[in-house]
């Protein structure tokens, strides 16, 4: 019977399980390919290529829509539970609601490793194959480096500006206008053609074939100013220009803005523990560096004192002060004051480094522990608030299920979101910061448990307000009714 009884519940739980988290997925995705199709549209690339892409990036939505699955389909089920009154009929034949959420608990459990084992394998993998595709993107599509109407200026010496883009591959440019990024003392040059082609390109190189167009060029070097007044401007007209260019730095800051140089995104949990390990250790020994360097300049003019022999006096000082020469003296506090200035402009250099390695560490442990561990606890403390939530509601559906739902989700995310950003301007620690949530919701799904075992009535309105009528009541005056009738 128990077992019987077992298997409605999780068949009762199932099926709004595989609706609801396929609708959670679909809506998702589609948010996450509208936020991320400028990024692909209209630069060369096709529709399978696109949707390879949102696959593999898209799959990072399931860290949220399966805790959020199984929120919404456990109050779903224990709410339709007891509004059909059946949830009442398991008690009173004896069965008591941890019996009754042991084995959807069960199911969650399962569910909680599986998404760690997805985040922890499946999801690194897929983030590397999605880099190593826009890499090969970047590298064999050079259009997609260029944009229509936007300078260029990773090219030095040169800035290249297109008007239009067309062709296979977006090879054929239309207006386009180069121009040598050249001091006012150097050679000034600058290309405008109608067309251009590009004909070859490799990760250094670019070979670009203009058409129809003319070269404005200006010689300065090794000329006096008298010489360049009466110098002209010389304009030269072509019809077919081959010019070479070096492109290295364009490939290296387009991989760089597609990988976002969050290389730690993929490593798996065990990967990530040696590699943060090694970057904490790394500028443990940087920042001593500089610390001790700091002191040293500031303390160096003093250090020189130490020849001076000391007399064992009252004097806080480690030399003999008033030894010293008045110009000495004076010399020596001139120097300090120099060396602090000087230290203090090599500290306020180093701190928005020591700032960008703080950020950068915090949020590899909060990849680390929130998107890799604290997400799949996250399905049981979701589904501790969410039985007892429905069985105490008793309403199925997807009405008001859904409401609460919501409420639970955002201020889930909310608080993650704000303990994020503590975490990453190091205000807090960022391994209470990817927990904090967990241990913010926990609480609540293990009162609302208690309260849902005892068939407390925490939603009765009348409940509530019972206390405060009887309070306001003992406020209020009661009237004299007596020898009314004769007034």
């Amino acid at each position: 019977m128990i077992k019987k009884l077992d298997w409605y519940i999780i068949r009762t739980f199932f099926g709004p399980f595989l609706f609801i988290f396929s609708v959670l997925m679909f809506i998702f995705v589609v948010q996450f390919a509208f936020t991320q199709m400028d990024k692909f549209l209209g630069k060369g690339l096709t529709l399978w290529d696109i949707a390879k892409l949102l696959y593999y990036l898209g799959l990072d939505v399931i860290r949220l829509v399966l805790p959020l699955t199984i929120l919404l389909s456990s109050i779903m089920a224990f709410g339709g539970f007891g509004e059909r009154y059946e949830l009442a009929a398991m008690k009173s034949a004896g069965i008591s609601l941890a019996r009754i959420m042991y084995p959807l608990f069960g199911f969650v459990v399962v569910m909680a490793i599986w998404l760690f084992y997805f985040s922890n394998t499946t999801l690194p993998d897929n983030q590397r194959r999605a880099r190593n595709m826009l890499i090969n993107i970047v590298q064999t599509r050079p259009a997609l480096n260029f944009e229509e109407g936007r300078f260029i200026k990773e090219m030095n010496p040169y800035s290249i500006k297109i008007g239009k883009k067309g062709g296979k591959d977006d090879r054929e440019w239309k207006d386009v206008f180069i121009h040598k990024n050249a001091s006012p003392f150097e050679d000034q040059q600058t290309i405008i053609a109608d067309k251009g082609e590009i004909v070859s390109k490799d990760n250094y190189y670019l070979k670009l074939e203009l058409y129809d167009g003319y070269i404005y060029q200006n010689e300065i070097r090794g000329k006096s100013p008298k010489d360049l007044q009466k110098q002209p401007a010389t304009r030269i007209k072509f019809d077919t220009l081959t010019q070479y260019f070096d492109i290295s730095d364009l490939i290296k800051e387009s991989l760089d803005r597609e990988s976002g140089g969050d290389n730690f995104r993929y490593k798996s949990f065990r990967q990530l523990t040696p590699y943060i390990d090694s970057i904490k250790n790394s500028n443990k020994t940087y920042y001593k560096g500089i610390s001790e360097n700091a002191l040293m300049i500031l303390l160096g003019d003093f250090r020189k004192t130490d020849s001076i022999p000391v007399k064992h006096s009252n004097s806080k000082l480690p030399f003999e002060w008033n030894r010293l020469k008045d110009d000495t003296k004076l010399q020596l506090v001139k120097n300090a004051i120099n060396q602090v200035k000087i230290s203090k402009d090599e500290l306020e250099t180093r701190s928005a480094e020591i700032k960008s390695a703080g950020k950068y560490i915090s949020k590899m442990i909060l990849w680390q522990h929130k998107n890799m561990v604290s997400y799949s606890f996250t399905c049981i403390v979701f589904f501790l608030i969410g039985a007892p939530l429905g069985s105490i509601i008793r309403k199925g559906g997807v009405g008001m299920p859904v409401v609460v739902a919501v409420i639970i989700f955002i201020i889930f995310y909310v608080i993650g979101l704000y303990m994020e950003n503590l975490a990453k301007n190091q205000v807090l620690n960022a391994y209470w910061a990817s927990w904090m949530p967990n241990l913010l919701l926990f609480p609540l799904g293990v009162f609302l448990t208690i309260k849902s075992m005892k068939d407390s009535e925490l939603f009765d309105i009348d409940k509530y307000r019972e206390p405060v009528q009887k309070f306001i009541a003992k406020f209020k005056k009661k009237k004299n009714t007596e020898h009314s009738r004769y007034q």
